[in-house]
């Protein structure tokens, strides 16, 4: 090879192709200061140009504008819902407390009536007498027996009457130092010797066990020309051996003669609800004391 084809062949191998790319850049920058200088000089030579930009990026930029306000708009739904379903949970929450409160004073007021009732129904009583609570039942949802706060160191003895603001419960049949139990006029096989409260002949009202648990009492021995359709109110009566006379026992129903069209038997209805029973009254004057006195 000759000096010339080394030559010529070094120039195109190693100068000639960094020639060319020189001259491409060269060209394009070129370009691209001429198209510059004519958008500077000739603003409405690239109106077309902006057309076309307008009519692809415009529409592409609105549509990303609208998915962002629909994902902005979804997450704010999203954090309304949270919080209104939070304060749904504090309102329901808030609304339970009331109610349980709500119940708590209807309690209260309740108790507080009936406390009312039986002091005013210890200012009427001609006796003295002592306020007891019911502590215990020894039925299920009957009170036939049951025991309540008070017991000898507060002065209480078997045998002495119970009422509550409505009328006769029943005897205390046992005593403790702080407690005493009381057998109910409802329980089977009591007996209480009653009359009419305008003081007409004596009867006989009894608890029965086929009556247990409703308020009732079965009527015996009662004279057949006594009116307990017109005079119906019975109260015990002054010849009982343990029951104090005059307290209310019950109302008379369903009287029917007897077969030996000499008596008449029938139903009372208790004037106490044995059903519910919190608050008693027990009489701390003695039937036999009271006789003795009256002696």
């Amino acid at each position: 090879m000759s000096f010339f084809d080394a030559v010529k062949s070094f120039y195109e191998e190693h100068i000639k192709s960094r020639l060319t790319s020189r001259v491409a850049l060269l060209f394009v920058t070129g370009l691209c200061l001429a198209a510059l200088f004519i958008q500077y000089f000739r603003r409405s030579d690239a109106v077309p140009f902006t057309e076309v930009v307008g009519t692809v990026i415009v529409p592409f930029q609105r549509g990303v504008n609208q998915v962002g306000s629909f994902l902005f708009n979804t997450e704010q739904e999203r954090r309304t819902l949270q919080e209104a379903n939070r304060r749904i949970r504090e309102l329901e929450e808030e609304l339970a407390a009331l109610k349980n409160e709500n119940e708590v004073l209807q309690g209260l007021g309740s108790e507080n009536e009936e406390l009312r009732k039986l002091l005013d129904a210890k200012e009427r009583l001609t006796y003295t007498s002592v306020e007891a609570e019911v502590i215990g039942n020894d039925g299920v949802n009957y009170f036939e027996r049951f025991t309540i706060n008070k017991g000898t160191l507060d002065g209480i003895r078997v045998n002495m009457n119970v009422v509550n603001q409505d009328g006769l419960v029943g005897l205390v049949t046992e005593t403790g130092l702080n407690y005493a139990v009381v057998t109910a006029i409802v329980e089977n096989g009591v007996n209480v010797s009653a009359m009419t409260r305008n003081g007409h002949e004596n009867c006989i009202v009894s608890g029965s066990l086929a009556e247990s648990g409703r308020n009732r009492l079965v009527l015996k021995n009662a004279l057949l020309d006594v009116d307990l359709e017109g005079d119906n109110t019975l109260v015990t009566s002054n010849i009982s051996d343990k029951y104090l006379p005059g307290i209310l026992i019950g109302y008379a129903y369903d009287v029917k003669p007897n077969a030996d069209l000499l008596t008449q038997s029938g139903m009372v209805n208790t004037a106490v609800d044995f059903t519910r029973l919190k608050h008693v009254l027990v009489i701390t004057t003695m039937k036999e004391k009271r006789m003795e006195e009256e002696g």
